[in-house]
This record gives structure tokens, C-alpha cells and sequence, in this order.
């Protein structure tokens, strides 16, 4: 994974839809704790981050798949708005459950 130190976002999201998960490891491993820290802070429990932070990455590799995925050189924004939206849907399933 060192060798992919010093590539952008785009060139790591260029590799990872051309095959080379190797690309999208070194991706998560770059945004992992901004994510995680960015979740956390929001819903101040670890177990409820963790699935967030899971659900959010699979989005994100669904989306890199099916081609769908916009590139504008501002990945780390896009993830933490996939994130910001699970957090909401989180709070809508306590609100409609009423916790």
C-alpha cells in the first residue's frame, strides 16, 4: 500500500474502478478516521458509528462500481455527506420508532 502514499484521490479512485483494490484500501486507510471521528461526534456511540461508518463505505463502493460516482476532486466531501446522510437516517429510525 506505500506505493500508493503519494496518489491523489482521483488517480486511487481511477485504480480501484480499473481493478485494483488495492487503490480502494489505500483510500479508505487515507479517510478512514476523519469519517469515523466525523460519525462518532454525531452519535456519540461507537456501536451505532461503526455500522454507520460500514454503511457509508458500502455506498461509497457501490457507487464507484456502477460508475455513478462524479469525480470533482472533492472525494473526502462527498464521503462525509454519505455519512452526514446515514446519520440523518439513523435519527429518522429512533425518531419513527420513538426512542
Amino acid at each position: 500500500m506505500d506505493s500508493f502514499f503519494d496518489k491523489s484521490d482521483e488517480k486511487l479512485i481511477s485504480l480501484y474502478v480499473s481493478g485494483c483494490n488495492e487503490a480502494f484500501d489505500a483510500l479508505l486507510d487515507r479517510h478512514k478516521d476523519s469519517v469515523y471521528g466525523y460519525i462518532f461526534r454525531n452519535v456519540k456511540n461507537a456501536d451505532v458509528a461503526d455500522d454507520i461508518f460500514q454503511e457509508t463505505f458500502v455506498k461509497v463502493i457501490s457507487t464507484l462500481n456502477s460508475g455513478r460516482y462524479v469525480e470533482n476532486g472533492r472525494f473526502a466531501a462527498w464521503v462525509t455527506r454519505i455519512a452526514h446522510n446515514r446519520i440523518i437516517d439513523y435519527y429518522r429510525q429512533l425518531k419513527n420508532e420513538g426512542l
